[in-house]
């Protein structure tokens, strides 16, 4: 078993409230049949982290360990993972969380991300905030050599923007906007750049998002909010269509729960567009937005969603590694377990500019 075998104990940061974590000692995980333990050294805080902090709770009652975006060493196989031999100790691998049941009729039909019952880690299952999580064997992918922890710990994010990406059916030339330059939109713009997405506009609430995505490959940004921004349109659908020929863009990702960005995007598409909400509505299930009808039928628009990462880790993995995306620049701030809740609220508050922000696990 290797490192895991002379330690019974383990740190990890545990959620018991409402903006209440603290760094407790739990047993290490006993590793079952279909198990492999893995050794964290970096975890990504996501806007569920978060929104899980602010409310006390998971999908399941305190105490729990949050964190589902993280990537780590194995240090032991159950049963299963020795007689597949994929799998060997001191694997370096990033974890995909949303854990399929296989028997359902989702699953069965092929939308693992539509299981009736998942088991979700840092959501149902304690998670990646900690010194070791188990895994289930084929929810592991190995992280290519040239890529640090801290990069392979973007590969869950990244592969749930790929599902929306690829339902954008983006055409090399169409005009493009994503809206919100947070990790997932940054991601994204450079995704799009490298697909040939022109011209590509980035729209968002703050001048030190939206220069970051002018840097990664926008070549517009517009900020709806900040009146004193360089790039501020008091009417933002008036100014993408100045930079689309007055023909409104073609394809168009959002990437925020903000309900108000959610209904510009409905503004700002022109005919054949497709749109891709992606944000969640800020998980309140009682937003909503219009869709006109009459418009969006004469221009034949497409209105579709994205949840989660089917099949999209092996890509995701791999535009990291080929430098399609760049997730070196996002990463602001870094933070040791102990620091757990800190770093949640430094990414809630964006505190110091904060883009993303991780825990490290030595």
């Amino acid at each position: 078993m290797g490192e895991s075998m002379s330690k019974e104990v383990m740190k990890a940061a545990v959620l018991l409230g409402p903006r209440n974590i603290e760094v407790r000692e739990l047993p290490v995980p006993k590793v079952g049949v279909n198990d492999v333990l893995v050794k964290v050294r970096a975890c990504g805080v996501c806007g569920s982290d978060i929104a899980y902090y602010r409310r006390g709770r998971a999908d399941v009652p305190p105490p729990i360990v949050l964190g589902h975006e993280f990537s780590g060493t194995i240090v032991e196989l159950g049963e299963t993972a020795k007689k597949l031999g994929i799998l060997k100790e001191g694997d370096r691998v990033v974890a995909e969380p949303v854990m399929a049941c296989g028997a359902c009729e989702s699953c069965k039909k092929g939308y693992p991300n539509m299981c009736e019952h998942p088991t979700v880690l840092g959501v149902t299952v304690n998670g990646g905030m900690a010194e070791y999580c188990l895994v289930r064997y084929n929810y592991l992918h190995l992280i290519p050599e040239k890529l640090s922890f801290e990069e392979a710990a973007f590969t869950e994010p990244l592969a749930c923007a790929l599902n929306g990406v690829r339902k954008l059916k983006l055409n090399p030339g169409n005009s493009a906007a994503v809206i919100g330059p947070g990790p997932i939109g940054l991601m994204v713009v450079q995704y799009l750049k490298h697909s040939g997405a022109s011209p590509l506009i980035l729209i968002g609430t703050r001048d030190y998002r939206l220069e970051a995505g002018l840097r990664l490959g926008a070549d517009y940004a517009i900020n709806v909010r900040e009146k004193d921004s360089k790039y501020y349109a008091e009417d933002p659908v008036e100014r993408v269509k100045e930079l689309t020929d007055g023909k409104g863009v073609e394809r168009i990702f959002v990437a925020t729960g903000n309900l108000e960005a959610n209904q510009l995007a409905v503004g700002i598409g022109g005919a054949r567009s497709i749109t891709v909400f992606f944000g969640g509505a800020a998980y309140e299930p009682t937003h909503a937005i219009s869709i006109p009808l009459w418009d969006s039928t004469l221009g034949e628009k497409e209105y579709v969603f994205s949840w989660l990462s089917p099949y999209t880790f092996p890509e995701a993995l791999h535009a990291i590694e080929a430098g399609l995306v760049d997730v070196k620049p996002l990463l602001t701030h870094s933070f040791g377990i102990e620091e757990a809740g800190r770093a949640i609220e430094t990414a809630e508050k964006r505190l110091g500019n904060a883009l993303k922000v991780q825990i490290k696990i030595s």
